[in-house]
């Protein structure tokens, strides 16, 4: 079961990150049985048939009877005792051998039309693919987590989910929750020109839109794309009408984790209790196993359904890429106010070591994330020889050296201009402004900045970016429109523009089918987000990569 006391930190500052075992990492987690699955209930019989176009593709089965459980496992579980509504909670004794179980049965409390859930339907106005077809019979009768790369049709697979529970349950409502405003609207133009569910039943709600009016839509509408917060604001303001929830829907599920707004509402769902498929979404699960399953168990996943790009039914969907590291010389000028970094560095670490509070290695290769690591052993267990009235010192050191470090990784991944503007800002107060404000080399550092500043400070990278661009595309470049995403996504699209340039949003689940080339800006440290990245391209053909560090 979720545990309201779970939280995870994710530090996004470790350098010299392993990409490659980070990637066979997360392939090991989630192959860990031949079923895909995590300690999770086994798979049950699946009901029902599937229908194409209106042409029956199963055999009929009849709903199966499963043991009552946490995680729902199949349509049976909205249905008691023959009956179309269940609106009381049942408890059920489960008698063993040496111990009595009392289960407590959520509750459905919506009708479902028993004649329309003897079928289920799939688009066939789309290419069909097997694996997208199988993930969606799953996802039909068992909460699922999807974890599939990018751009391999995530949102075909929930609208099939959406579309059959808005017909199983006529009175029924269906919420898909995603962290972004183009993420919704990429799945409500799937949802009604793929699967046909018809726009008037539909609405999408933001925090733009007032509480008592979301009110009145949670009452008149039965198909809602929401954001997290929203969700979980409306469940517990009441709004949302939860006994009437029949399917929910999570996009970029690996954000559920400690107490995100995912967590809190599927939190608040299931204490109701009421019964609720759920479907969650991810291009990106984990790095680790550990992570993985919590997001199973804070969202009541029963049944991880995984595939990656050397999977036999997914590889002929998937092209090739060529990923190339590029090294950037930072400059003449940065590399000068970097030597007087390390300058400033070196004596600040060497004090640390000899009171033996940060490890005995060259200072050069510690990184932010290191030196927050080391401070906290300090705080847990401070050396036993180190007397007490120097804990302040270095705890002032601490801060210092992280300020530092931050500072010289802001010159080397973006240039001189963040770096200034964050040297600035520390120099104008607390510790490090009392112990940096007359050193010598900071002030050179300082000077120097300002002088590369007053002439443009032009960046090597983007330098480098449009020596790539204009080599890629034979100097046919276009600019940049300014209108608002939709817009130009559409216009990207059918091929007005041939560069789109984003900040993280990106990354995660922006619908962009045709990439060629994805050039990243930096390196990013996340692995979650750098995969996320290159999933952009090598869908329809081969694609290429190309990271400047």
């Amino acid at each position: 079961m979720a545990s309201s006391s779970v939280q995870l930190i994710i530090d996004d500052d470790e350098e010299d990150f392993d990409w490659e075992a980070a990637v066979r990492e997360i392939d090991v987690a989630c192959q860990s049985t031949a079923a895909k699955t995590l300690e999770t209930p086994p798979p049950q019989p699946q009901p029902s048939n599937v229908t194409f176009g209106g042409n029956n593709f199963w055999k009929n089965h009849q709903l199966n009877k499963v043991p009552n459980n946490s995680r729902q496992l199949t349509l049976d579980r909205f249905i008691s005792n023959g009956s179309s509504k269940m609106g009381v909670e049942n408890e059920i004794e489960c008698r063993g051998d040496d111990e009595q179980i009392r289960v407590h049965e959520r509750a459905c409390y919506v009708d479902i039309d028993l004649e329309a859930a003897k079928t289920w339907i799939y688009p066939d106005n789309v290419p069909r693919r097997e694996y997208q077809l199988e993930i969606a019979r799953t996802a039909l009768f068992s909460n699922t987590l999807v974890a599939l790369p990018t751009g391999l049709g995530k949102t075909l697979i929930a609208a099939v989910v959406m579309h059959n529970y808005f017909r199983w349950f006529p009175e029924g409502k269906i919420v898909f929750a995603a962290p972004s405003r183009p993420l919704v609207m990429q799945q409500i133009e799937a949802c009604h020109n793929i699967v046909g569910i018809p726009q008037e039943w539909t609405i999408d709600m933001t925090g733009l839109i007032s509480p008592p009016k979301r009110v009145s839509l949670w009452k008149a509408k039965r198909v809602f794309f929401v954001t997290p917060q929203v969700l979980e604001k409306d469940i517990q303001s009441g709004a949302c009408l939860v006994k009437s929830l029949v399917c929910l829907v999570i996009d970029e599920a690996h954000r559920a984790m400690g107490n995100y707004s995912y967590c809190v509402s599927v939190r608040e769902l299931m204490a109701v209790p009421i019964e609720i498929r759920i479907l969650a979404l991810t291009a990106t699960p984990g790095s680790k196993k550990e992570t993985i399953q919590q997001v199973i168990d804070n969202l009541q996943i029963s049944t991880l359904e995984y595939r990656n790009e050397s999977d036999a039914d997914v590889c002929p969907y998937v092209h090739n890429r060529k990923l190339e590291l590029i090294e950037v010389p930072m400059g003449k000028d940065a590399d000068e106010i970097h030597n007087l970094l390390v300058e400033v560095i070196r004596p600040l670490a060497a004090r640390l070591c000899a009171m033996g509070v940060l490890p005995g290695r060259d200072f050069q290769t510690l990184s932010p994330c290191d030196l927050l690591n080391s401070r906290d052993k300090f705080r847990q267990a401070p050396p036993p020889e180190l007397p007490q009235v120097k804990y302040s010192e270095v705890e002032g050191y601490f801060g210092v050296l992280i300020t530092l470090y931050h500072i010289r990784k802001l010159l080397s991944s973006h240039g001189i201009r963040p770096a200034h503007e964050m040297l600035e800002e520390k120099l104008r107060q607390g510790y490090f402004a009392r112990l940096m404000s007359r050193n010598e080399a900071i002030q050179s550092a300082k000077i120097l900045m300002q002088k590369s500043l007053s002439h443009g400070a032009p960046s090597p990278k983007l330098s480098k970016m449009i020596e790539i661009l204009e080599s890629h595309f034979r100097k046919t470049l276009k600019g940049q429109s300014q209108k608002v995403q939709q817009a130009v996504l559409e216009k990207f699209r059918l091929g007005g523009y041939n560069v789109i340039v984003a900040t993280s949003i990106g990354e995660e689940g922006l619908d962009i089918m045709e990439v060629d080339l994805v050039i990243c800006f930096d390196a990013n440290i996340s692995p979650l987000r750098m995969i996320q990245r290159m999933g952009r391209t090598g869908r329809k053909h081969d694609g290429r990569v190309d990271i400047l560090d």
